[in-house]
């Protein structure tokens, strides 16, 4: 786990992003970002936003070597060469493709599923957890099938995106299957009505476990490492005293 200015390095690129019940809100950079771009649209904040920073929080300019470096990487980001604009994509195989069409499907038929009903938006109604996850999972397995099939299965010197992108629409999928569970206990929905959204979200689940088997074994940055982050909590703790 990397830690910048008190912010966990890439928590954020593979989180739930429901903001609302994460504990690590105060260590995500992405988070911070947000309320302030908030802030600034917020008149009564206006003057806490616009007021000049700190001497001591302005950051010193880069040294002349960082600096050339920096605009050397911007302008090829800005002018990518022809071969890269050449590469063909690589498509996935079809079988891989079946799983995304399937999970599209969920989507749909969740949303249409959702559409007129009224519930709260508390972590703790279901519906709103199948709202929350029903559009991730779909995205999350589109970002980890393409990913896969750009990639490929060979050996990486690092955890591959896709094993995280896997992984979080894994999570989403355990969740929502118990969401739908906690319909029936509550008489809000018969076992009939959510019996196809299970059969999806079981497909699914086994479909991504045996295209992906060390997606859950990836570890997220700060959500999956509970000792770092207890190490570091002790550490700012023990430099306030």
């Amino acid at each position: 786990m990397e830690v910048r200015d008190g912010f966990i390095i890439g928590i954020f690129n593979y989180c739930d992003r429901w903001c609302e019940t994460c504990a690590f809100t105060s260590r995500c950079r992405l988070f911070a970002d947000s309320a302030e771009i908030e802030a600034t649209l917020d008149p009564g904040l206006k003057e806490i936003v616009d007021a000049p920073p700190l001497p001591e929080d302005v950051p010193p300019p880069p040294p002349p070597w960082m600096q050339e470096m920096i605009d050397e990487m911007n302008a090829a980001s800005e002018d990518p060469s022809v071969a890269a604009l050449d590469q063909p994509r690589r498509e996935p195989p079809p079988e891989h493709l079946a799983v995304e069409t399937r999970a599209d499907d969920y989507f749909t038929r969740v949303h249409a599923w959702l559409r007129g009903r009224s519930f709260s938006n508390e972590p703790t109604d279901p519906c709103a957890v199948i709202t929350w996850f029903y559009m991730q999972i779909t995205v999350k397995v589109h970002r980890a099938i393409h990913g896969l099939a750009e990639c490929g299965l060979g050996p990486h010197d690092w955890p591959p995106d896709y094993d995280g992108s896997a992984k979080v629409a894994l999570i989403g999928i355990d969740r929502s299957h118990a969401a739908w569970l906690e319909l029936t206990e509550r008489g809000v929905a018969t076992h009939g009505e959510i019996a196809p959204f299970i059969a999806d979200l079981v497909c699914l689940g086994e479909s991504l476990e045996r295209i992906f088997p060390k997606a859950r074994a990836f570890v997220r940055p700060g959500l999956d490492e509970p000792d770092e982050v207890s190490l570091l909590l002790a550490k700012e703790g023990g430099e306030r005293h």
